[in-house]
């Protein structure tokens, strides 16, 4: 029998992770569960936008206070699985919440659940960082390809198993205890996912960088200029930072348009998912032909238009036809979690790979901005002049696309 090499065990046990982690992610989803619970909780637009905050934005601007510490260590695998085990005891501490939920007030749940995302967010930032080290310095640039696009598709077949239980769960059992046992068991799924994390064979190396917190941030201007493609990169993830700021507020005005039952809700979650499942089937194509820049592309025309598609569903359409959009929402989280680990790595080598993950997050701040900033205004204005501004920004997208050389550019250039 063949020996499996490093490589191949690297290979493997992420695909593991990747498949009980989608599971987690279906329990606990961002942009349909988490918006669902703050309702029922008896939050509003505002608190949904704190809680988009936290998920997405903390994970991204809290990479670089870890960057100078995980870039000093030879081996970055004792801290991947530390980061994963926190997010496990994160979300036994929200079903706990959830369950004493009665003897305690609003503001107090509501805070508890506030700390405990926090948690749960800051701890994979901080196991991200090693996780793109590991890929990237592991598998081959061949290999990344095939990780990253096998992976997508193998997530999505995983929520849509998962999806399922969730949907049994949300139809038959009564608030609260439908949440509790989502939550109880995305931390044990989480757990079993960090199996895979155990079986990764990761060769020391060399620390990458020894600056510190303070020199790492002062080196970001000299590491911007003379990587412009980098740069600009970051100026495009800002900007499409407020289209997934705006993704779980497609919730919010569904449920301000039509009466939405949480047996309904679950309709959206398993739409959602096919989504993502059948997007998974198409990229492959789409990087082999148009390398990762075409998929932030496509990303690029979907913030553009499902804005704009929501507003014509919820003025002259239905649920069922609003569906529609809840399946390209599908595409495009597909999209942005195929490319974005993807495009970074593409970007960096093994010296910078940390470093450039850790700016990223860090210069990326628009995405804790937004998600706060939104659900003011929609509170404020409604939902209808927010998401067609959310269009109108997305255009500007193009411009930063167009200046930024990916490895398929320089592919045709020499072609």
């Amino acid at each position: 029998m063949a020996r499996i090499d490093d490589s191949q065990r690297t290979y493997y046990g992420f695909l593991w992770h990747a498949i009980f982690f989608s599971i987690t992610v279906t329990f606990t989803e961002v942009n349909t569960v988490l918006p669902a619970l703050i309702l029922d909780l008896g939050g509003s637009s505002y608190h949904i936008g704190i809680i988009s905050a936290i998920m997405i934005g903390i994970p991204l601007i809290t990479k670089l206070m870890f960057t100078s510490f995980l870039s000093k260590q030879e081996r970055k695998q004792p801290y991947l699985l530390l980061g994963i085990n926190l997010r496990v005891i994160s979300l036994l501490l929200i079903a706990m919440t959830l369950i004493y939920q009665t003897r305690l007030s609003f503001t107090t749940v509501i805070l508890l659940i506030y700390g405990e995302l926090f948690l749960f967010s800051i701890s994979g930032a901080f196991a991200g960082l090693p996780y793109i080290h590991i890929v990237g310095g592991t598998l081959s640039s061949d290999i990344r390809k095939r990780f990253f696009t096998r992976k997508q598709l193998i997530s999505s077949l995983g929520m849509l198993l998962s999806v399922f239980v969730a949907q049994r769960i949300l139809q038959n059992v009564a608030y609260p205890s439908s949440y509790i046992y989502l939550f109880f068991l995305a931390a044990g799924f989480l757990l079993v996912a960090s199996f895979g994390f155990w079986s990764v064979k990761e060769r020391p190396k060399q620390p990458e960088h020894s600056q510190s917190y303070i020199g790492i941030l002062k080196s970001i201007p000299s590491v911007l200029k003379h990587d412009p493609s980098f740069a600009r990169y970051i100026i495009f993830s800002n900007i499409m930072s407020i289209s997934i700021a705006l993704i779980p507020f497609f919730i919010g005005y569904a449920k301000s348009r039509f009466i939405i039952s949480e047996s309904e809700l679950s309709y959206i979650l398993v739409v959602q998912i096919m989504g993502m499942i059948i997007s998974s089937l198409i990229w492959p194509r789409v990087v082999s032909r148009g390398g990762f820049k075409q998929i932030l592309r496509l990303r690029v025309w979907l913030s553009i238009l499902l804005p704009l598609g929501a507003i014509l569903m919820g003025l002259y359409g239905n649920f069922s036809l609003y569906l529609v959009i809840v399946f390209f929402i599908g595409f495009s989280i597909s999209a942005r979690t195929v490319s974005e680990d993807a495009v970074l790595i593409e970007l960096s080598d093994d010296q910078s790979r940390v470093l450039y993950s850790g700016i990223i997050g860090t210069m990326n701040v628009s995405i804790i901005i937004f998600p706060i900033l939104l659900g003011i205004l929609i509170a404020i204005t409604g939902s209808v002049p927010i998401f067609i501004g959310v269009s109108i920004v997305s255009i500007s997208g193009f411009y930063f696309l167009k200046r930024m050389v990916c490895p398929v550019d320089i592919k045709s250039y020499n072609g």
